[in-house]
């Protein structure tokens, strides 16, 4: 009866769907522990929530990223093969750790690219230690070589910070410095990295308890390395009261082989981009022990300034230039703006992120007058083509449309205009369509009104009809009358009484001129005429 009853419970288990034995833990396994140049490794494993996945980064012994990936799991594994590269320059010599994040939960492992010239299976290379060029430092203090952080490590001038170089490249803030500055502070703390460290991928490690202290207090910490600045807004990074854990944070600026290799491995075949040679990627991690926890996604987002040289500056088109995430598959725009030759974006997660000019092309607007708007607010990804290769620049816009692109150039601008607890307030507006929070914002910011109750999203929006939300958006922009007088429309009389102090405004701001000798009120506005509109909206502000 026994053996019987053993059968049929394993004739069950094998029926039973994988799903119901999804791993309870988070696993990770190399396929080898040493691999040549140009061969393979596979990484897999099980994973304990199959809704989130798995975020695995391969870390070079000069403390690099070789190769960053989100990997979907599936019937709770997850399984990727991944080519080193045949290149030294790419694939240094030593010991590579691999480190895998599926939701809280992180696992490591390590491999090694040997020698060449090497047995087939020779010993471990250890990981040799980092010699970057020696950087400047104010600091005159004693360089440390311990993965203890002193107290006192660095100086506090004000509430900022110069950290202490460490004899294996590290910089080090010491818990007593921190403090002295938030003592000082008035909002935020910074710490300030020579240049070279953002070109050589140096560490800055800090007590985790002293982020604490400065989370507790409300105060945001500032990262600073030449021309780059990330600002962690107090609680955006999860620190410790466990006095021996350490906050490791790389910054990494060089435009590298390896960075090059990645942006166009994720740039691939589209052909509308180009590399400007610009990129960030910052580390994060939670050191406790022997525990190594990788930080992917923050709690609140980080603010990221990229200030660009003035060889770059001259060779990158603030018309086109945006910033992308870079996952080495595909990138991703990131809203920002470009202003005094400084990018500035917000952070939820650190990767790779890179300048690229988006020059896209449209057949239908070739010499035409709209073509140098429509290809500028593209490259913002404010507007789009009616397909691939045309944008249809005649075409009439709906209220729907023209609504949704004033919100996508609203939130490009940086504006500080914010929406809480917005609820819908027009009954021809459904829940689940496109458009549908942009006009909520819209309303409640007052940039539009509707028609008793209705918003009427698919008719056709006026050119006064326009002007008006056009004006109305321009408070947020903070624009300056240009001074050209009032206009002198021959058909002045024609706008209603509701649109003409709108049409006024916008004049004097430089937004509208009409035909040259009409304003033509009650004509729809086209996809052209608009996108030059906004064009010079944004050209206009003063944020």
């Amino acid at each position: 009866m026994r053996k019987y009853m053993a059968a049929i419970l394993a004739l069950v288990i094998m029926l039973m769907p994988a799903s119901v034995f999804a791993a309870s833990s988070f696993t990770l396994d190399l396929s080898v522990e040493e691999v040549q140049r140009g061969g393979q490794l596979t990484l897999s494993g099980e994973v304990a929530d199959e809704s989130d996945d798995v975020v695995v980064k391969i870390v070079s012994p000069n403390q690099t990223i070789l190769y960053i990936d989100v990997i979907p799991a599936a019937n709770g594994a997850y399984s990727q093969t991944v080519t080193i590269p045949q290149t030294e320059d790419l694939a240094p010599t030593g010991q590579y750790t691999v480190i895998a994040g599926n939701g809280s939960l992180t696992e490591s492992g390590t491999f090694t690219i040997p020698a060449k010239g090497s047995g087939t299976n020779p010993a471990p290379t250890p990981t040799p230690t980092p010699t970057p060029t020696a950087p400047t430092n104010n600091n005159s203090g004693p360089v440390i070589d311990s993965d203890k952080i002193p107290p006192n490590a660095g100086q506090a001038n004000g509430a900022k910070i110069q950290p202490e170089p460490a004899k294996d490249g590290r910089y080090l803030a010491g818990r007593d410095v921190i403090a002295e500055a938030a003592r000082q502070a008035n909002g935020s703390v910074t710490i300030e990295l020579p240049a070279t460290a953002s070109e050589s991928g140096a560490a800055l490690e800090f007590p985790a308890k002293s982020l604490t202290e400065l989370s507790d207090q409300g105060t945001d910490l500032i990262i600073v390395s030449g021309n780059r600045t990330v600002r962690f807004p107090a609680g955006s990074l999860p620190g410790s009261v466990d006095s021996s854990a350490r906050i490791h944070i790389v910054v990494q600026a060089a435009w590298n082989n390896e960075a090059k290799a990645w942006v166009e491995q994720s740039l691939r075949s589209q052909s509308d981009y180009a590399s400007t040679g610009v990129v960030l990627s910052v580390v994060i991690q939670l050191i406790s022990g022997d525990s190594i926890k990788e930080i992917h996604q923050l709690d609140k987002p980080a603010v990221v300034t990229i200030a660009l040289t003035s060889e770059q500056a001259q060779l990158i088109s603030a018309d086109l230039a945006g910033v992308y995430y870079a996952d080495g598959k595909s990138v991703e725009y990131v809203p920002g703006i470009l202003k005094n030759g400084q990018f500035t974006f917000s952070a939820d997660h650190f990767s790779y992120f890179t300048i690229l000019q988006y020059s896209k092309t449209f057949v239908d607007l070739v010499g035409h007058w709209a073509g140098a708007s429509v290809k500028s607010l593209a490259a913002k990804q404010i507007v789009n083509g009616v397909d691939n290769n045309h944008y249809a620049p005649g075409r009439s816009i709906t209220r729907a449309e023209f609504v949704a692109l004033m919100m996508r150039a609203l939130e490009y601008s940086g504006s500080q205009a914010t929406v809480q607890g917005a609820t819908g307030v027009f009954t021809d507006v459904p829940a689940d369509r496109y458009f549908t929070e942009h006009v909520i914002n819209a309303s409640a910011l007052g940039i539009i009104t509707g028609y008793e109750g209705k918003f009427r999203p698919n008719d056709q929006i006026t050119r006064e009809e326009a002007v008006v939300a056009l004006n109305r958006a321009a408070d947020y922009f903070h624009l300056t009358a240009s001074g050209q007088g009032q206009p002198a429309f021959a058909d002045a009389g024609s706008i209603s009484v509701w649109a003409k102090e709108a049409v006024e405004s916008a004049w004097n701001y430089g937004l509208i001129q009409g035909d040259g000798k009409k304003f033509n009120p009650g004509q729809a506005v086209t996809r052209a005429e608009i996108a030059v509109m906004v064009e010079r909206l944004l050209k206009s502000s003063s944020l």
